[in-house]
């Protein structure tokens, strides 16, 4: 029976077919669980609580919760486990054994699965074939997420709001920024969080814990996915390549993302009007502008925000917590951009190039700053075009005119007081020139007096 399941992967054969979406399916078990999701049928229920499942090993996995003992014990922490490959695996992050060697690189990994995951990279296998394009994963579930951009299927409501999920996990999570329902708690202090992730990569704060060690060099991460970025430094290696151009990617997300500039495809699509995204997270952002909600809030103060990152970025603020680490020195960060442009003094890399001459820059504020002064025209000319006999009103009203617009060009990701600190200066030296004999005059950009002149004017 598993042969014969397994030969219709091949044939692409998916006789059961879902009464109420366009699913079909090759195993009629398959089938029936995957309606028991519209139905919201849930047959198995926990003997110990209220909580109910569609699938029976789900059911029997949930109670061991309230039954097991955890008698599987980390020898290096104390964290301790319920089944012992899960402890094994645990303890492999501490002791950093990789017994799992990929066939085709050097690489190695903690766990089978990651292994033969990764060889799949080498080989272009893609045993997982979209229903309704010719796309094909390496990994089945990506394939189910995938499919539901062509059905435009979102199976998981959230019971507080109009929004729906593909995923149940992400249904979840979201439903506790309504409810405010934080479970996991961190050992260490009184902070809690909404995701075990989250928490997890907390604890580490306080631990020191750096469970990700290069393989080529002593430094240590406490993310995976920061090690895994590491170590290609060493490597060179860039395995996922655009179909369309000749740039390749550390990460698969970037190299999806950029290839979309290519097909000009949006498969996020807004629940409210008929505005399609790129990337998720754009999306998720202008939903917001309708519903007008502001749903993260602040644990420390009452401030609140629209967006998790900028609350988690104002969270830092008050913990002090720097999770961005310099691949290159020890330095740390709070915010992500923050690291990459730090980066950038290292690798010598300066992606914002000047239009008018050779000229590079690392920082894009800094490139702007740059190319203003190839369109700058002196003081003294200002003010003989400015003709101030002519204004009605102070000249200093007529500045304020073109401050914000400056301010927002010259650098547009400074703070308020950044910028306060910047563009008053400027304004008062404009003002304060008395043309002194021998001094040369002030140089000035076009941009800064767009709201003064016309366009015959400069």
């Amino acid at each position: 029976m598993n042969c014969i399941r397994h030969e219709m992967t091949h044939a692409g054969e998916k006789p059961f077919e879902c009464l109420y979406s366009e699913k079909s399916f090759c195993v009629e078990e398959s089938c029936i669980r995957h309606e028991m999701i519209h139905t919201e049928e849930k047959p198995f229920k926990c003997q110990y609580c209220e909580k109910g499942f569609n699938v029976k090993r789900n059911c029997i996995r949930h109670e061991l919760i309230h039954t097991r003992e955890k008698k599987f014990k980390c020898q290096y922490c104390k964290k301790s486990f319920s089944e012992k490959r899960n402890c094994i695996r645990h303890e492999r992050t501490h002791t950093g054994e990789k017994p799992f060697e990929c066939q085709y690189c050097e690489k190695s990994f903690s766990t089978k699965q990651s292994c033969i995951r990764h060889e799949m990279i080498h080989t272009g296998e893609k045993p997982f074939n979209c229903q309704y394009c010719e796309k094909g994963f390496n990994v089945k579930e990506n394939c189910i997420r995938h499919e539901m951009i062509h059905t435009g299927e979102k199976i998981f409501k959230c019971q507080y709001c109009k929004k729906s999920f593909i995923e149940k996990m992400n249904c979840k999570q979201h439903e506790r920024t309504h409810t405010g329902e934080k479970p996991f708690e961190c050992q260490y202090c009184e902070k809690s969080f909404s995701t075990k992730q989250s928490c997890i990569r907390h604890e580490m704060i306080h631990t020191g814990e750096k469970t990700f060690k290069c393989q080529y060099c002593e430094k240590g991460f406490n993310v995976k996915q920061n090690c895994t970025r590491h170590e290609m430094i060493h490597t060179g290696e860039k395995i996922f390549k655009c179909q369309y151009c000749k740039k390749s990617f550390i990460e698969k997300i970037n190299c999806i993302r950029h290839e979309r500039t290519h097909t000009g495809e949006k498969p996020f699509k807004c629940q409210y009007c008929e505005k399609s995204f790129s990337i998720k997270q754009s999306c998720i952002r202008h939903e917001m502008i309708h519903t007008g909600e502001k749903i993260f809030k602040c644990q420390y103060c009452e401030k609140v925000f629209n967006e998790k990152m900028n609350c988690t970025r104002h969270e830092r603020t008050h913990t002090g917590e720097k999770p961005f680490e310099c691949q290159y020195c020890e330095k740390s960060f709070s915010i992500k951009y923050s690291c990459k442009r730090h980066e950038m003094v290292h690798t010598g890399e300066k992606p914002f190039k000047c239009r008018y001459c050779e000229n590079s820059f690392s920082v894009k504020s800094k490139w702007k700053q740059h190319e203003m002064i190839h369109t700058a025209i002196s003081l003294q000319s200002i003010k003989k075009e400015l003709q101030v006999e002519d204004v009605q009103h102070d000249p200093m009203i007529s500045i304020q005119s073109v401050k914000k617009e400056f301010q927002k060009e010259l650098n547009p990701y400074q703070t308020k007081e950044e910028s306060k600190s910047h563009t008053e200066p400027v304004v008062k030296m404009e003002f304060n020139d008395n043309n002194t004999p021998g001094v040369r005059p002030e140089i000035y950009p076009v941009a800064m007096f767009r709201n003064v002149f016309s366009n015959t004017d400069v």
